[in-house]
């Protein structure tokens, strides 16, 4: 890797300003869950909307970081990925803090017995209890719940995007050994191809939300439980096909990422790329507000856009060996460190907010749907869901990283 790094000075394998984004993620998909449980009618609409992207630029994220050592090494800048390393690295990522959280929260009776939107009351611990059905308890550990009607949104609820996250895992070493490791240091055709390849998933992503959207219409249920309720349609919407276009904005910019590395494009200045992204998040707010009441389905692909513009604006300047003051702006050490225990403290947030609603219940902590609550219940779950998932970093997550990078 050190021999590599020398021949190809553009190449560095820390993008300053990632993991701060995976922070501002985190953090928008907790203020949404804990708006949407206490104060859904005092948060406006729109805020809510735009805090559950958080979750879109997870996928597009994802999209990035998993596809750029391949892609670097298809194109020649570094040694081949180690697929065994890749492998073991990635299950070491997902499973052992899982297993740990899903556990931790059966035993404290703050997981969904059965599906959370259909079973489950806002502001509440209803629907939530001690798993203990074996079919239901191996179809969560091993996250394979959010691929059947009957446990899609049981155990802890958001965990669907981990199934979907573990499917992009699974194709990237594919398609890299299929397409791109035979161009090996034709460094335009791969670019070319891996850009043809993220068209392709965001031409997946649209089509299937197209059929999804078209069964919901057909089906006749309300729009939230044909989206994440017990139902075929629901299954479709949460798959990694579903969300195939978010994954493909991420693949994209690691091709430009790449191609930056390269030399290539040097006409284009930081202004530019400025105004090209801030006319990409424009577009964005403007397409979402479109497409939000006639096409919900497609909220998540007009939210992609902006994920990208936020994912070019921190990556552009790593790939050019420049500094940047978005990038350390996005890394400064709060969100950093949110960054760092994101998965974690996305794994822990939804079972402190079923604890907090129990608690809540016996001992007032919070008040109606007002802003004092909506300033006081995401502080509460915010602190409850990092203090763990710190813990948990340092316990679980950080030693098997360990092991996986010994491997």
């Amino acid at each position: 890797m050190t021999e590599s790094r020398a021949a190809h000075p553009r190449v560095t394998t820390r993008i300053t300003g990632v993991t701060g984004l995976r922070g501002l993620a985190l953090l928008g998909v907790v203020l949404a869950h804990t708006w949407v449980n206490w104060t859904p009618r005092t948060v406006p609409a729109p805020v809510l909307q735009v805090m559950a992207g958080g979750l879109v630029l997870f996928f597009a994220l994802s999209g990035l970081v998993i596809t750029l050592p391949f892609l670097r090494a298809a194109a020649g800048e570094t040694p081949p990925v180690d697929l065994r390393r890749y492998a073991a690295r990635r299950l070491a990522r997902i499973y052992p803090a899982y297993v740990v959280v899903f556990l931790l929260s059966d035993a404290a009776a703050a997981v969904y017995l059965g599906n959370a939107v259909t079973t489950g009351v806002p502001g509440t611990a209803t629907g939530a209890g001690r798993m203990t059905d074996p079919g239901d308890l191996a179809a969560n550990l091993l996250l394979v719940h959010s691929l059947f009607p009957a446990t899609l949104q049981t155990g802890i609820n958001p965990s669907w995007s981990l199934t979907a996250e573990l499917c992009f895992y699974l194709v990237v070493p594919l398609v890299s050994a299929l397409v791109l490791q035979r161009m090996a240091r034709q460094a335009e055709r791969v670019l070319r191809r891996a850009a043809f390849l993220g068209a392709a998933l965001l031409l997946l992503g649209w089509v299937t939300r197209l059929v999804a959207e078209h069964w919901w219409r057909a089906s006749g249920l309300p729009s939230v439980v044909a989206e994440f309720g017990p139902h075929g349609v629901a299954v479709l919407s949460r798959s990694a096909a579903g969300v195939a276009d978010n994954f493909g904005a991420g693949v994209l910019v690691a091709v430009l990422v790449v191609a930056l590395e390269q030399g290539r494009f040097r006409s284009f200045s930081r202004a530019s790329v400025l105004a090209g992204c801030g006319a990409m998040l424009v577009a964005s707010a403007v397409l979402t507000h479109l497409v939000t009441g006639p096409h919900p389905w497609f909220v998540g692909s007009a939210m992609a856009l902006a994920a990208a513009a936020l994912l070019v604006l921190v990556a552009e300047p790593a790939a050019r060996r420049r500094s940047s003051r978005i990038a350390a702006l996005c890394d400064n050490r709060v969100c950093f460190h949110l960054g760092v225990v994101s998965y974690g403290a996305y794994l822990w947030h939804y079972p402190v907010i079923l604890t907090l609603a129990r608690i809540d219940s016996h001992v007032r902590l919070l008040g109606g749907d007002d802003a004092t609550t909506a300033v006081v219940a995401p502080l509460l779950v915010l602190g409850g869901s990092v203090l763990l998932a710190t813990l948990t970093w340092h316990a679980v997550e950080k030693p098997a990283l360990a092991w996986a990078a010994r491997q």
